[in-house]
């Protein structure tokens, strides 16, 4: 089987890690045997999350938490936050097909719209429209299952942490230079300015990037412009005190694929398989040139920090998130004669989103001993406030597309099929407490939460208001022992609330979902902490999913959502890195789920049937190793990514009660990554291949199931680095 290497790889490391936990004859204990390793070199196995509000070491914690590091992303030669998450275990990553935006699901769950920069929400609403800059990252983080008490309202399946960088304790100077097929270029810098060396105090910090290219479809294109200042104040030793600023530009064209036109008679269970896509060249693009995407973000906020004792530390992170978004987008309509006549209804799509969003958090952690117990107790409230002004007009433009003769002139536009504009405000106030005590190696986590929330829609086109207030308490409970500090066995258990923001047929607001998951594994570290790692097993499930009803017959949304029941997903995961040496490092995942099922749906068909897209099977392993003992010189490494085979579908149903069902089988595939380079002290050159062999393969559909896209084909870049 294709993911044996990993796996295989992983048990040589535990193996390792038990004889050196087992042995008793002192002159065999590997701690004896000094690997020394620099500095640069250490820093590619994360040791830390940065996203915890308490300061747990990653081993320490009891629930699957995955951290690239700057190193690894770096090394993993992504250019999207989408692309980085393609190694996680437990992540599918823009298996949507649409690439401009960050698409993930994780642990079987739709979770796209649950990003958040320094611990703080960047948008509630599903309607994602996004991708965050891959330059303004530290580190990425994928903290998998509920997290609601710690951020509070949330999806089961997990949240992705942005990093910013921030102020460093010595002075920099970085810049470099890319090229690349499909005519890429991108320029980015870091200057870091520290007048105290070896203290942050007092440094700045500005970061950016500009980067234009095509995409692999004609006429899809990505110009993207990103810059980051911050700077950390000298207060003193006791107080921490960073402001962080970003803005943000996009124009781009999003890419959507062709339709298959593949569908299910729902009384007979018969299908019809017609793949019309491979009829024609992946690169067919039915849109408009140049009809896409603008979008301006600007953040700003303060991460704030005060020593009060020894045992007691406060905190307060604030950031406000201003997101404009204007396209005019072409999507396809009335796509079912498309194996028949290559033909595709066009609708031009036009959209207006501004998103106005307030985030803060204020917390104590306090360190305090009862008897024989030790405690690390946070205590929090934090606050959200987010408006959405969101303006749709759907007009028809004539004629369709013919993919047998294609021809991207407009000749008419019709009246609009569909003009809305909704203002959705949703606030919500949440205290938070949780208590890691320990005794001896065995740590009891308690936390619980309790939820103030309210949303309100507001239908400016068709002159109703909706509100919905809720409360809450969410909870979670976990018990962990400490085997040597080598291994840590856990069990935990936690629960989630989110708040819908969607409204139903009759208006008004659905009810929200809650969420539950079950989680054992064991979290592995050594050879001085070089080696981080867990495998875990979950058992999670979701309560009260919204999903958008489509039109069965046009594949246009109807602007109306439905609760679909109940989802429950169960899994093991299982993810390492290692430093072997300052030459060498190597990282993997394998993730399995066997059971991602819809097990209550409004849809009486829908039941029984397992989740679209969601693999049973997913692997990767990643290296570098350096020809040099002092990393200068030469350097080879690369990667392997496999998916599984899935099934992307949907059940439709109109107003007349109509059912349709559209599905595709997506083929498995492997992708092959190579990486080569050389590194002086002060210029370095990348040259790195994805997808080495030019596989085609099938990523992924759209929501709606209708459109597939393939993947991306290889693409080449060349680095030029300077540091000085």
């Amino acid at each position: 089987m294709r993911y044996h290497s990993l796996t295989l790889l992983s048990a040589s490391i535990l193996a390792t890690q038990m004889a050196y936990a087992n042995t008793s004859e002192p002159n065999v204990v590997l701690d004896e045997m000094v690997i020394e390793v620099s500095k640069e070199a250490g820093k590619y196995v994360a040791v830390k999350p940065f996203s915890l509000k308490d300061d747990k070491q990653l081993y320490n914690t009891a629930q699957s938490i995955s951290v690239l590091t700057p190193e690894q992303i770096e090394q993993k030669q992504a250019s999207t936050v989408a692309e980085l998450l393609e190694n996680v275990a437990g992540v599918s990553s823009g298996v949507q097909g649409r690439r401009g935006w960050d698409d993930f699901i994780i642990r079987g769950q739709v979770s796209s719209a649950q990003t958040y920069v320094d611990g703080m929400r960047v948008q509630t609403s599903t309607n994602n429209l996004r991708a965050w800059d891959v330059q303004s990252a530290e580190s990425v983080e994928v903290i998998k299952g509920p997290t609601t008490v710690g951020y509070g309202m949330n999806l089961p399946g997990g949240m992705v942490n942005i990093t910013s960088k921030r102020p460093q304790d010595e002075s920099f100077n970085r810049a470099s230079v890319t090229v690349g097929n499909f005519a890429q270029k991108e320029l980015t810098y870091d200057i870091n300015y520290a007048p105290n060396e070896g203290s942050s105090k007092g440094a700045f910090r500005l970061n950016g990037r500009y980067a234009d290219r095509d995409d692999a479809t004609d006429y899809v294109y990505f110009k993207n412009y990103y810059v980051a200042p911050s700077y950390t104040f000298d207060l003193g030793d006791k107080t921490d005190l960073t402001v962080l600023g970003s803005y943000q530009w996009r124009d781009y064209i999003r890419q959507q694929g062709l339709p298959h036109n593949n569908t299910v008679n729902l009384a007979t269970g018969e299908k019809t398989v017609r793949n019309a896509h491979e009829n024609y060249s992946s690169k067919t693009f039915f849109g408009l040139p140049n009809y896409g995407y603008e979008q301006e973000t600007i953040r700003a906020g303060y991460d704030f920090g005060h020593q009060l004792n020894d045992s007691v530390r406060l905190s307060s992170i604030f950031a406000v998130t201003r997101t404009e978004l204007d396209g005019n987008p072409v999507l396809a309509t009335a796509t079912n004669n498309f194996w028949r006549n290559g033909t595709i209804g066009r609708q031009i799509n036009n959209q207006v989103k501004k998103d106005t969003m307030y985030t803060m958090d204020n917390r104590a952690k306090v360190l305090f001993d009862t008897g024989a117990l030790q405690h690390s107790a946070t205590v929090g409230v934090d606050l959200l406030r987010e408006r959405s002004d969101y303006y749709r007009r759907n007009e028809v433009a004539s004629p369709a597309f013919n993919a047998n003769a294609p021809d991207y002139t407009v000749n008419s536009v019709g009246s609009p099929t569909l003009l809305r504009q909704e203002i959705t405000t949703t606030q919500y106030a949440g205290l938070y407490a949780k208590d890691d005590l320990t005794w001896n190696n065995i740590t009891l986590g308690l936390s619980g939460r309790y939820d103030w929330a309210n949303t309100q829609v507001d239908s400016l086109t068709a002159n109703t208001l909706a509100k919905r207030s809720d409360t809450a308490f969410t909870g979670g409970a976990s018990l962990m022992y400490d085997f040597d500090s080598r291994f840590a066995p856990y069990i935990s258990y936690s629960t989630s609330f989110n708040q819908n923001s969607d409204t139903g047929a009759d208006g008004n607001i659905l009810d929200p979902e809650k969420g539950k998951q079950w989680e054992a594994g064991v979290k592995f570290q050594g050879f001085n902490r070089r080696l981080q790692g867990y495998l875990s097993y979950y058992d999670l499930t979701r309560r009260n999913v919204s999903e958008t009803v489509y039109d069965p017959v046009t594949g246009i949304s109807a602007d109306y959502s439905q609760l679909v029941g109940k989802q429950r997903t169960k899994g093991v995961e299982l993810e390492s890195a290692l430093v072997l040496n300052n030459q060498w490092n190597i990282s993997g995942s394998y993730s399995y789920i066997p059971t991602a099922d819809i097990e209550e749906a409004s849809i009486a068909s829908n039941v029984g049937q397992r989740l679209s897209q969601i693999p049973k099977h997913a692997a990767s392993v990643s290296t570098q190793y350096y020809l040099n003992a002092g990393r200068q010189g030469w350097y080879v490494g690369g990667g392997v990514r496999y998916q599984g085979k899935r099934t992307a579908w949907r059940t439709a149903i109109n107003n007349s009660g109509v059912e349709t069902t559209h599905f595709i089988d997506l083929p498995d595939y492997t992708l092959l990554d190579l990486k080569a380079g050389y590194e002086a002290k002060n210029w370095g050159l990348d040259l790195a291949v994805k997808n080495v062999t030019d596989k085609d393969y099938l990523i992924g559909t759209t929501p709606n199931a209708q459109l597939v896209s393939y993947g991306e084909p290889r693409n080449v870049r060349a680095t030029l680095k300077f540091k000085f």
